[in-house]
């Protein structure tokens, strides 16, 4: 499992006994202020939540997540806050969003043995359409072909409610409503 030193603290520990129980081997520490009970952690979505609490899986990540692709992303695919700090991970690839709609559709979802955080169905459909030319044709006709698959899932005012932070409104709401 994988642990910051804040819930650390939480849970009772203090400096001392973190550092106490990485001399021991009882606890690694994996890079500055992350933790794990196991020496070699697999670095996935929620190691990656844990360490940048404040991006959103966006992307080829978030469809991945969701099941709408079996095409595994090559890197994990983050919004950040427009003028957030560039992550320097070769893992991630980062997009910088506006802050009058970043938060737009943010939802925590449980993934594996933690919980991250990803823009939901309604958001990720609006995404898609937002940046369809970022997608090469077979990913982007696959994910179209799965949202068609849980269409009635898919709350409409949601995704009336969503575009209406984006310029180009009416045009995202004509295309999701011949493509669906």
């Amino acid at each position: 499992m994988i642990y910051l030193t804040k819930e650390l603290i939480e849970k009772g520990e203090t400096e001392y006994s973190i550092r106490n129980r990485v001399s021991n081997g009882t606890l690694f520490s994996i890079e500055h202020g992350v933790y794990s009970d196991n020496p070699h952690p697999f670095v996935n979505e929620v190691y990656i939540s844990k360490k940048y609490p404040n991006a959103i899986f966006t992307g080829l990540s978030a469809f991945f997540i969701y099941g709408l692709t079996d095409h595994i992303p090559d890197s994990f695919y983050l919004a950040t806050e427009q003028h957030s700090f560039p992550i320097r991970r070769v893992d991630v690839s980062q997009s910088y969003q506006d802050p009058s709609f970043f938060l737009v559709g943010k939802t925590p979802f449980k993934y594996d043995d933690g919980t991250i955080n990803i823009y939901d169905l309604e958001r990720m459909l609006i995404e898609l359409m937002r940046l369809k030319e970022k997608y090469p044709p077979e990913i982007y006709y696959e994910i179209i072909s799965s949202f068609r698959k849980i269409k009635n899932k898919l709350d409409f005012y949601k995704i009336n409610e969503y575009a209406k932070h984006f310029d180009n409104c009416n045009s995202l709401l004509q295309r999701i409503k011949e493509i669906i």
